[in-house]
């Protein structure tokens, strides 16, 4: 998150921000002249999984698209990778097991979150630092929680892996919601 220290201005007050952003209206894709709302400005993955039921079937235009697209339509179940990727996309997946990585836990430690992964694959991993995830609620009691990751697959030893994906990249999905990902 950005920590940067902003000086008040005439005010005295402190920026505020609003989380959705105001509404804005975006061309469709085959354009005909009409337009649709989308919100302006979603800058984490936790965002979209406030309210995820609504969100759902909403248009959001992803970094590196040109198009709106409905998040339900964006979403890749981890279950279906079986190669590393060149861009990022938007997955899912289920939580194996977590647990930090060094001899003696320490929150600097990586942390290695297993996600349920297609057969023809070892192993899949989520690697972040223990801190930080465990910030975002996952832990080494996560299993059976579903997170969004937004990055690039990569490999890892004999399986696959997000590496380090940066800080809004990545949430759990509040538990309330897992009905609506059941093929995770």
């Amino acid at each position: 998150p950005d920590a940067t220290e902003l000086k008040s201005g005439v005010y005295e007050q402190t920026p505020v921000e609003d989380v959705d952003g105001p509404i804005s209206n975006v061309p469709i894709a085959r354009h005909t002249g009409e337009t649709f709302q989308l919100p302006t400005k979603i800058t984490t993955v936790n965002s979209l999984c406030r309210n995820f039921d609504f969100n759902l079937y909403r248009y959001y235009v992803f970094p590196g698209q040109r198009a709106a697209t409905r998040l339900v339509d964006a979403l890749v179940n981890i279950r279906n990778v079986t190669d590393t990727t060149e861009t990022p996309r938007l997955y899912y997946g289920r939580i194996r097991n977590s647990f930090n990585a060094g001899r003696s836990p320490k929150p600097s430690n990586l942390r290695m979150t297993k996600l349920f992964a297609n057969g023809a694959v070892k192993d899949f991993y989520l690697k972040d630092v223990d801190s930080i995830q465990t910030e975002k609620g996952i832990s080494d009691t996560s299993e059976n929680r579903i997170v969004l990751i937004w990055g690039i697959v990569t490999w890892n030893g004999i399986g696959l892996c997000i590496n380090r994906p940066k800080w809004g990249e990545y949430a759990l999905l509040p538990s309330m919601y897992d009905a609506l990902l059941e093929d995770a």
